[in-house]
């Protein structure tokens, strides 16, 4: 009995242990099919108890299944190779390892790269700091950040025995919240290319971009960010604007044009693109356009005097001086105390030559500026050109007081001293302005005219010489310089001059031909001072005289009765006219025309020896002893000291023995 009842205790086990067996796989079962999650959870529940048996038990190394962690507030598990997203607005903290090792005593989870100690387990990390950090880092070279990995390690004693990632985001808003707590305006700037290069499709970063540009006058990189703009937006208004801006700045005036006609175009036409618009007018030239624009501004901002006095300006430039001086007028009137208005007034009135209303006008600009050198000297200019000398001199003098280095100021003085006939005092400023201006050719010019006025043709040399080293192609100090020479009786250099002045186009070039044809003359270069008479325009008689004389002497007959005929066309009842003709045709053996133009000549004077003595010498060489000697009788008688008074006797001689040597050949 009792062993039949222990092998029915027996089987009654078995046959519970088969029961539960069997249930456990129906439960398993109807898991897998209905709550799979349940199935995986009481797995990893196994593998955990199977791992946690292993490590207390057989002294295994723990497994690592997850982080768990808190990020702003809220719970979260980070498994084996899971990755932690993390912003700059984001806080976070490791609370602990779920590992084999359940209390958790040998396991440590650090942060590589963030954290500062071997254990991070309960510290507590803010995304800011992170993204600042690694902002500031990212700054300095070429890198764009949009994500940094970091490694969260797990060690059990000194073993990794897992790991999981924690990945900081950098987003293109991150890189503007940099520049705008940044102070450093290159970091800023350096912020914002990262932003557009993360995101280059935002019009809003590439124009903070542009402006921090602008702000350091790099106008180039400015203006590559806007132009990106308009290409996105084409009908961007202040883009273009900003584009028309810069190219004002770059003295680019079409491309400004063109870009704010555009800004007008879309809509944008406050005062400012306006104001614009008519500034790359008047740099054009083109101010009645400029004018247009300025009179849009001021119907709009009546009190805008800057634009105002563009606007005068625009109406100077088109001569239109009334509609100028209004405006100025609209100024002053506004505001006294305006002293460029009045100054602008004042040159206004000096270029319309209404000279008392200019010293009226440049007197108000003394009164609000007396220490301002330069509206004491244009006072005095306005009174110099008013006829009013000693004022003129009074106020030079107040203007040079306040700037006794300004060259102009002196120069000035100097020539209102000159004005006034105080030679001596204008020699001393002209020779002051010399000092510290050594190069001043105006005043170099004054001094030589002043020498030459002076007679002291050496200080004039040198003072015109100097001159022309500093500006050779000063046509008038060539010819002025040529004068001196002259009267130096430095014949060579005073026709070389000439002839520079000349070729460099001087004029009057008659007066310049002339003076070189003297020259030559002086020197006995005939040829050369024919050349010179010859090209003056109209001709005179003495041109034509010298030039015919030349050809005369050269033997060129032909030429010379041609100029001898244009002068008795010239002067046709003058006796020396006859005379000359007669004479050349004389030397060219053409007595009888000869003869022929000394009698006409005698009819326009009776009183000319010298017209006698030819005719004489004419009728000479014809044989006509008779009329030879009737002829140098009436010479002797107006001239006993003609030289042909030796001649009268001889010939009476020849005359006698004609007489008596007919009857013998009879």
């Amino acid at each position: 009995m009792t062993s039949l009842n222990n092998n029915r205790g027996w089987t009654g086990i078995l046959a519970l242990f088969i029961a539960a067996v069997a249930i456990t796989g129906l439960v398993f079962t109807a898991l897998y099919f209905f709550r799979p999650e349940a199935l995986s959870y009481l797995a990893a529940r196994s593998q955990r108890l199977t791992g946690a048996f292993s490590y207390y038990a057989a002294g295994k190394q723990p497994a690592f299944y997850a982080l768990t962690l808190q990020k702003n507030g809220t719970d979260l598990r980070l498994p084996p190779e899971g990755v932690l997203e993390i912003s700059y607005r984001d806080e976070f903290m490791i609370t602990s390892v779920v590992s084999d090792d359940l209390l958790g005593r040998h396991t440590t989870a650090s942060i590589e790269g963030w954290g500062d100690a071997d254990n991070d387990i309960g510290t507590l990390f803010e995304g800011i700091k992170k993204v600042n950090e690694v902002m500031r880092s990212d700054l300095s070279g070429k890198t764009q950040t949009t994500a940094r990995d970091y490694g969260v390690v797990v060690r059990y004693r000194e073993n990794e025995i897992g790991r999981a990632t924690v990945r900081l985001v950098i987003t293109p808003q991150d890189w503007l919240r940099y520049a705008r707590e940044s102070d450093n305006l290159d970091d800023q700037i350096t912020s914002l290319r990262k932003a557009v290069t993360l995101n280059e499709s935002d019009p809003g970063i590439r124009k903070t971009l542009a402006a921090l540009y602008l702000r350091q006058k790099r106008l180039t990189e400015a203006r590559t960010q806007y132009l990106a703009v308009i290409k996105m937006d084409p009908d961007d208004g202040f883009a273009l604007t900003q584009l028309g801006a810069i190219a004002v700045q770059n003295e680019n005036y079409a491309e400004a044009e063109k870009y704010l006609l555009r800004a007008v175009s879309k809509g944008t036409d406050d005062s400012e693109v306006l104001t614009l618009l008519g500034y790359a007018y008047v740099k054009q030239g083109q101010w009645t356009r400029a004018a247009q624009y300025f009179r849009r501004v001021l119907e709009r901002q009546p009190d805008n005097d800057s634009v105002r006095y563009q606007l005068a300006s625009a109406y100077e430039h088109l001569n239109q001086t009334s509609a100028a001086a209004r405006e100025y007028e609209r100024i002053i009137n506004r505001d006294k105390q305006a002293a460029h208005a009045w100054r602008s007034l004042g040159d206004l009135h000096m270029k319309s030559k209404k000279y008392e209303a200019a010293v009226n006008a440049y007197l108000q600009w003394v009164r609000l500026e007396p220490k301002q050198a330069a509206a004491q000297a244009a006072l005095g200019e306005a009174y110099g050109r008013s006829g009013q000398s000693a004022k003129e001199i009074e106020s030079i003098k107040k203007a040079l007081s306040l700037a006794p280095n300004d060259p102009v100021i002196r120069f000035n003085l100097g020539a209102a001293y000159e004005r006034a006939k105080r030679f001596e005092d204008a020699i001393r400023q002209y020779r002051q302005v010399l000092k510290t201006s050594p190069d001043d050719a105006d005043a170099m010019a004054r001094l030589a005219n002043l020498s030459v006025q002076n007679k002291n043709y050496q200080d004039a040399a040198k003072y015109y010489e100097t001159l022309l080293k500093k500006a050779p192609r000063d046509v008038s100090a060539h010819a002025a310089l040529g004068f001196v020479y002259a009267e130096l009786h430095q014949y060579a250099k005073s026709a070389q001059r000439y002839e520079k002045a000349i070729a460099l186009g001087g004029e009057p070039k008659s007066t310049l031909h002339y003076n070189a044809a003297v020259a030559y003359s002086r020197l006995g270069h005939e040829k050369q001072a024919v050349a010179h008479y010859e090209k003056i325009r109209p001709q005179t008689r003495e041109t034509i005289s010298a030039a015919a004389n030349y050809h005369l002497k050269a033997k060129n007959y032909t030429k010379a009765i041609d100029l001898y005929r244009d002068i008795v066309k010239m002067e046709p009842s003058k006796a020396s006219s006859y005379t000359s003709l007669g004479y050349a045709y004389a030397a060219a053996g053409q007595t009888e025309k000869a003869i022929e133009n000394y009698l006409v000549g005698l009819k326009y004077d009776r009183e000319d020896s010298e017209l006698f003595a030819q005719l004489g010498e004419a009728y000479e060489k014809k044989g006509q002893y008779a009329k030879a000697v009737e002829a140098y009788t009436s010479a002797y008688r107006l001239n006993p000291d003609t030289r042909v008074a030796d001649r009268i006797p001889r010939l009476r001689i020849k005359l006698l023995q004609q007489k008596t040597a007919k009857p013998d050949k009879e």
